[in-house]
């Protein structure tokens, strides 16, 4: 397969999303009905379930948020990568993350949502195209508490079906203080020779109401046990374990 057919692709199902968000921007492009975020995000670490997407390195992240008062939202998310693979040709150091979503309010309490999210790197993920496509389903009780189930059909183009299930909990200790903890289920064994648990916890000190620190600390239950032949085709990133890791966000 040559390289034009891996590009075409690597870039479809992201490509569509991003065409839907087009759509969505047209039909409710009314400023007056629509809601506008954004942040700007520096951090110790890309942890992402539990391994790490920048070699447990500092680096920038940057979204925009789209929320129409009928449901509907979408954004876009930009952040540096970095993966353990180096010595490859053409390797990404860019990842983009369009979105596009729905969420349905329940009760009073209650809160569903679905979402559709593309992954686009701007080169090669361990001498592989790399882009792909996942659906999402999260279910919020009122600002506090959201399940979700997420699957990716093929993620990282290889070849692989990988589902994700999570849960989250944050509550304000103080005005200006909030804890948070998170606890996931990765079912990964099809790209990662591996289903793991992976877990969270840590506070966000509000400094003004737009800036927050964030303290976390991270880990993941791994069978050391078992014994992984990684080959120069796969995918492996680095996991982490037993990790503290620090961001600083603005808001917008």
């Amino acid at each position: 397969m040559d390289r034009h057919k891996h590009c075409r692709e690597g870039w479809f199902l992201p490509g569509l999303v991003i065409l839907a968000i087009a759509i969505v921007g047209v039909l409710h492009g009314s400023v007056a009905r629509a809601e506008w975020h954004g942040e700007l995000v520096f951090l110790s670490d890309y942890l992402y379930r539990g391994y790490s997407k920048n070699r447990s390195n500092p680096l920038a992240q940057g979204r925009i948020d789209y929320q129409d008062t009928s449901g509907w939202f979408a954004g876009l998310g930009i952040s540096q990568v970095s993966f353990d693979d180096r010595r490859y040709k053409n390797y990404a150091d860019v990842e983009i993350k369009p979105y596009i979503g729905w969420s349905l309010p329940l009760n009073a309490n209650w809160r569903a949502e679905m979402m559709a999210a593309g992954y686009i790197f701007d080169g090669k993920i361990f001498g592989k195209y790399a882009d792909y496509a996942e659906l999402y389903a999260l279910l919020h009780y009122q600002d506090w508490f959201t399940g979700s189930v997420s699957v990716a059909p093929n993620a990282y183009q290889r070849d692989a079906t990988v589902m994700n299930y999570e849960i989250k909990y944050r509550r304000d200790i103080l005005d200006n203080l909030q804890l948070s903890l998170g606890l996931g289920y990765f079912q990964a064994d099809a790209l990662l020779e591996a289903d793991y648990f992976y877990w969270n916890a840590g506070v966000s000190w509000y400094l003004t109401p737009n800036l927050a620190l964030d303290m976390r600390y991270v880990d993941v239950n791994l069978d050391h046990q078992k014994e992984v032949d990684y080959h120069h085709h796969e995918f492996y990133p680095r996991l982490l374990e037993n990790k503290f890791l620090f961001s600083l966000t603005l808001g917008f």
